[in-house]
């Protein structure tokens, strides 16, 4: 097995070729993108440092999570595969684990985009009333020709690696039997379970939606409405920072744009001026250090440490909201059934206390129901009735501890998530600036020469 410390490499292979990669380097260095060809002349090889992460921190908790947890997961080592029919992406999942029913401490596999995409819904499918985490969006038909740049197969596997990371750290989801499959299970093995499972509860679970579509909870309970309208509130502000955020980013990029032709023109102008040489150079040179800056700090920086884990924390809002309206249906049912349930009650009080004299006769070729024939009908249809009105309201109990459970969890997450996203600009913004003034000092010297070249020349 390849050893943890190794550098996260974007490999290709063929199914009708020898795979081959770039070369493993030290998790210190920073590489490029670097181009190779295949025989067929259609494939591309990045290497990629996890040291770009914006999560390198949760990485480097890898090495150690087992004295603290008995489950940890990480998502590396991105794979391009070619065969005849698609090109497509995997990624190396390799899971540590101390749990029982794991048979092994350690699993490496390989999984690709729609396989986490599965597992996901196998656990909304399996957990209905638990918030199971985004996963990051499919790309968009105008991303479809960038989907195996750097940028994207970065960002993608910082957000799947996220998302494997909270499942595991979820104590039910965690748990399931088919997370424990996605983990553990050879490529043949797990194509051969995903071919023959059949989703059937998201089948009901697509029934409960269509009841939903036309009738309305009476009373949701305060505590989860008031869950509903904070995570709108939160939502509407985070969208707000995301398309502010685009704005400013698109102005950063005009703003290179217009330093690159900016400090090249100190530099010509330095040819003609012999004593205002040195102080053009050197603010040519400081105008190229903040525009470094800006592009190294700022822009391309923006998509991995800003805005994509803000658009995956307004995913997370949408994993909410969707819980929040599963557990609604729960409830329309458990509704559903007292108001059926009150309906056949009340019909056989009227049946009990009807007089049978006040019944209108009737001709008809079809022998009446008479109203023992009734009453017999409905004590059979209430007791069942009955049964399914507990077992709804039981639901809705558990689907409601649920929802506490995961909130709470969610509140205490919510704080180091955001932190951590808002640290990070903050960190990103100083550095530019304190490269930005560091530039500027350098001129000084420069500066005060001119000066003092000018004092001497008054004094001539």
């Amino acid at each position: 097995m390849e050893n943890i410390e190794d550098l996260a490499v974007l490999e290709v292979s063929s199914e009708n070729q020898t795979p081959f990669s770039l070369k493993h380097e030290s998790r210190d260095s920073i590489t490029d993108i670097s181009n190779v060809s295949t025989p067929n002349d259609c494939s591309m090889v990045q290497s990629i440092s996890l040291e770009s992460f914006s999560f390198s921190n949760e990485l480097e908790g890898f090495e150690s999570g087992l004295n603290v947890k008995d489950l940890v997961v990480r998502v590396d080592n991105p794979q391009k595969h070619l065969d005849s029919l698609e090109t497509y992406i995997t990624f190396r999942i390799t899971t540590r684990t101390s749990r029982e029913e794991y048979s092994e401490n350690e699993y490496v596999v390989r999984r690709r985009y729609n396989d986490f995409v599965w597992i996901r819904q196998k656990l909304v499918d399996g957990f209905p009333t638990h918030v199971v985490p985004p996963l990051p969006a499919k790309h968009s038909l105008i991303g479809q020709l960038d989907r195996y740049s750097r940028e994207f197969v970065l960002c993608r596997m910082a957000m799947l690696h996220r998302f494997l990371n909270r499942i595991v750290s979820h104590p039910i989801l965690s748990s399931h039997s088919t997370m424990h499959l996605f983990l553990t299970a050879k490529p043949a093995e797990f194509l051969v379970h995903r071919r023959n499972s059949d989703s059937i509860i998201g089948r009901m679970t697509g029934s409960l939606q269509q009841i939903a579509n036309s009738y309305a909870c009476q009373k949701t309970e305060p505590e989860f409405e008031t869950v509903k309208d904070y995570v709108e509130t939160l939502s509407e502000k985070l969208s707000t920072l995301e398309k502010i955020g685009e704005r400013i980013q698109k102005e950063r990029k005009d703003h290179v744009a217009e330093l690159n032709n900016f400090f090249p023109v100190f530099t010509s102008w330095a040819g003609i001026e012999p004593v205002l040489r040195p102080l053009l150079l050197d603010i040519g040179v400081a105008e190229e250090t903040i525009s470094s800056a800006l592009q190294k700090r700022l822009i391309s920086s923006y998509q991995i440490h800003f805005s994509q884990p803000l658009h995956e924390y307004l995913l997370y809002l949408e994993s909410i909201n969707e819980a929040l309206e599963r557990r609604d249906n729960i409830q329309i049912e458990y509704e559903l059934a007292v108001e059926e349930l009150n309906k056949l009650k009340s019909e056989k009080d009227e049946l009990i206390n009807s007089d049978p004299a006040d019944t209108p006769a009737s001709f008809s070729i079809w022998k009446p129901a008479s109203c023992q024939d009734k009453l017999e009908k409905l004590n059979l249809s209430i007791p069942k009735l009955l049964k399914t009105v507990e077992t709804n309201q039981d639901k809705m109990e558990i689907a409601n501890e649920n929802l506490r459970a995961d909130m709470e969890r969610w509140y205490v997450e919510k704080k180091v998530d955001l932190k951590r996203i808002l640290i990070k600009m903050a960190d990103q913004h100083m550095k530019y600036y304190q490269e930005s003034v560091e530039a500027w000092e350098k001129v000084l010297p420069s500066l005060k020469e001119t000066s003092n070249y000018d004092n001497v020349t008054t004094l001539s």
